[in-house]
């Protein structure tokens, strides 16, 4: 752990809860409402904790029906790219993004349509994936007809589609699709195109007239908050969800954390005054541990891809994409992830040179000091940076992963984009409130005083030498 001998203040209030009176072996009252409120406290952290891969996703879905409207046709989609207005957890500047969310209790098994050249998959809405789609999908990035059910059917299943039943009724779509290298950027439009062929239509209806039309509505400069809460509605929010999906889809330790503190199916969720008190504070204390979680490798296992050498840490630290370690569910890995970003799937943790991605970041300069908007740093990236397909540098807020906005559309360097290279084929690349003097503009990205920032460098399609460590990417450094 970050300290071996504890704070006195903190050891003091932890032998005062062990030295609460008992009485005859009774507590007091004073001592039992006390345990009592502290026992909820800690239930109410490790509930959120352990559902914030939910709340996170609820969030987004809320997010987006409030602004483009609700219903399996509804596609909202970043035609020129995801960009500050953003804020949901990590978002993407360097792809295109498209997502739906589906609903099988309303609208029953749906048939999802999906255009070729994808980089996506559908997700549960405990963002557990229920299959890669396109390039790391059973449709190889062909395109593809994929039938979804919800985890009451028992019907029979029609042949010809690529089948998978959900655990939630609730479902994410998720497409990426790749830009490609234009005159001034990153070019859009075919990627876009790409995704404007997407058709979701329910089983059911067999008479094409029937189904609603697709909207792809674009999302891009519109402010869209589809930030997870750090307050009481997120036990509200998740209390709804609890409600309307089925027992199975999670697991009876977490259900009955979430009865400890009220949250039951079937049952309203009404705490009192007091216990509101206490929900708000560890609604506000669960994402704060979680954060001294993501920024504290040693507490982590595996989490630094070059230990002793440079800072750039693991997102998925020791785990698989359901971030299972080997006997055991990484519960601090899985909160460290959904703190600071959304969605998770076998394509996005596979180890096999050329396929996949790989998204090593970093809150620390080459000192070990946390990045800080009011410094400039720079990153060297040497020749040859492994990637296939591309890669990108984006600086987010460590807070919870939303882009730094610092009056940047796009918070982010890509080798799609107009940036400079070095005679030697590597790459100096620029972090700071000002642009640094001499620096190319295309190099910089511009930063905010008195916010810190992490910087995750994006390899897609990362090739072999990123995997046998003959390719290292530099620390940022300190420039002033």
């Amino acid at each position: 752990m970050p300290s071996s001998q504890p704070l006195p203040a903190r050891d003091a209030y932890w032998r005062d809860l062990a030295s609460a009176p008992f009485p005859n072996g009774y507590p007091a009252e004073d001592a039992r409402t006390r345990l009592l409120e502290e026992l909820y406290f800690q239930r109410a952290v490790q509930v959120y904790l352990g559902a914030l891969p939910a709340v996170n996703m609820l969030a987004i879905r809320d997010g987006s029906e409030q602004l483009w409207g609700a219903g399996y046709n509804i596609l909202p989609t970043w035609k020129t790219r995801m960009d500050a207005k953003a804020i949901i957890p990590t978002p993407n500047a360097d792809v295109v993004y498209a997502q739906g969310y589906l609903d099988l209790k309303k609208d029953g098994p749906l048939v999802v349509v999906a255009p070729p050249g994808l980089i996506g998959m559908f997700t549960d809405f405990w963002q557990r994936a229920l299959t890669d789609v396109g390039v790391g999908g059973p449709d190889k990035g062909h395109g593809g007809v994929y039938l979804l059910l919800p985890p009451d059917h028992d019907g029979p299943i029609p042949s010809g589609y690529h089948v998978f039943r959900s655990s939630t009724f609730n479902v994410f779509l998720f497409w990426r699709a790749p830009a490609t290298k234009g005159s001034s950027g990153p070019d859009t439009s075919q990627a876009v195109a790409n995704i404007e062929k997407t058709l979701v239509y329910p089983l059911r209806m067999g008479i094409p007239g029937d189904w609603k039309r697709m909207q792809f509505p674009n999302a891009s400069g519109v402010l869209a908050k589809m930030m997870y809460p750090r307050d009481v509605s997120f036990y509200e929010k998740l209390a709804q969800f609890l409600d309307y999906e089925p027992v199975e889809s999670v697991d009876l330790y977490l259900r009955g954390m979430m009865a400890s503190i009220g949250i039951v199916k079937g049952k309203p969720f009404m705490p009192d005054s007091r216990h509101r008190q206490i929900l708000e504070v560890a609604a506000q204390v669960a994402p704060k541990m979680a954060e001294s979680l993501n920024v504290s490798s040693e507490v982590l296992p595996e989490r630094l891809y070059y230990p002793g050498r440079r800072h750039w840490i693991n997102a998925y630290s020791g785990v698989d994409d359901r971030f299972f370690g080997n006997t055991f569910l990484n519960v601090d890995v899985q909160a460290t992830f959904f703190l600071m970003a959304y969605s998770s799937a076998p394509y996005m943790n596979i180890n096999a040179p050329g396929l996949g991605a790989r998204y090593p970041s970093t809150f620390r300069d080459g000192d070990g000091d946390y990045l800080v908007g009011d410094r400039t740093y720079r990153l060297h990236l040497p020749a040859n940076v492994p990637a296939a397909m591309f890669w990108s540098v984006t600086l987010y807020s460590p807070v919870n992963g939303t882009m730094v906005d610092a009056g940047q559309s796009f918070p982010s360097i890509n080798s799609m984009g107009q940036v400079s290279q070095n005679r030697d084929g590597s790459y100096d690349l620029y972090f700071g409130p000002k642009l640094p003097s001499g620096a190319p503009e295309s190099n910089w990205i511009r930063t905010v005083p008195g916010q810190g920032f992490a910087a995750s460098l994006r390899l897609y399609g990362a090739t072999m030498s990123f995997y046998d460590l003959s390719w290292i990417p530099d620390d940022v450094v300190k420039m002033m």
